[in-house]
């Protein structure tokens, strides 16, 4: 008998969700060896866009808000100061708040906010179309901020997959 493969969906958004929640994490243990770790975290892209620590945070919180949110789990609070540190905390808090999270753990609606809109979603819809791009963009925001800041990262570290000799 033939083996099909097939997307496991409701399996694979969560799993993605930690992994990249994980790769912040890499990022952060890369970043407490960097000597200037605290400037690179005040590095901004634009005047009026946010510091980089703050983005790493955002795209925590993210991490949490896209599966907390559906299980009806209180979200952690963001950490008031962005150090090494305070960031690899929150991450550690959010990574054992989602862990056990599982598909059977979440309502099918999530009502929340975007800025100032009012949004009712389903759950899939929520996860795959806000919560998880809007954690990816601010990784991405983040990882731009470092490199720009000066810190030797690539790809690799920001997905975990690819290798460069």
């Amino acid at each position: 008998m033939e083996d099909k493969q097939h997307l496991d969906l409701a399996g694979s958004i969560p799993k993605t969700v930690k992994h990249y929640l994980h790769r912040i994490g890499q990022i952060l243990l890369l970043l407490e060896n960097e000597p200037e770790a605290e400037r690179l975290l005040s590095v901004r892209l634009a005047p009026d866009m946010f510091e980089t620590g703050f983005n790493l945070a955002i795209a925590i919180q993210f991490a949490a808000r896209a599966l907390c949110l559906p299980a009806k789990i209180d979200l952690p609070e963001i950490p008031d100061t962005y150090t090494v540190a305070d960031l690899l905390g929150f991450s550690d808090e959010v990574s054992r708040l989602i862990e056990p999270i599982s598909e059977a753990d979440v309502a099918p609606i999530v009502s929340h906010r975007a800025g100032d809109a009012e949004l009712v979603q389903t759950t899939a819809e929520y996860v795959s179309c806000f919560a998880l791009p809007n954690m990816i963009f601010h990784m991405s925001i983040s990882y731009a901020g470092l490199r720009h800041g000066g810190m030797k990262i690539g790809k690799a570290d920001f997905d975990g997959f690819h290798i460069y000799g």
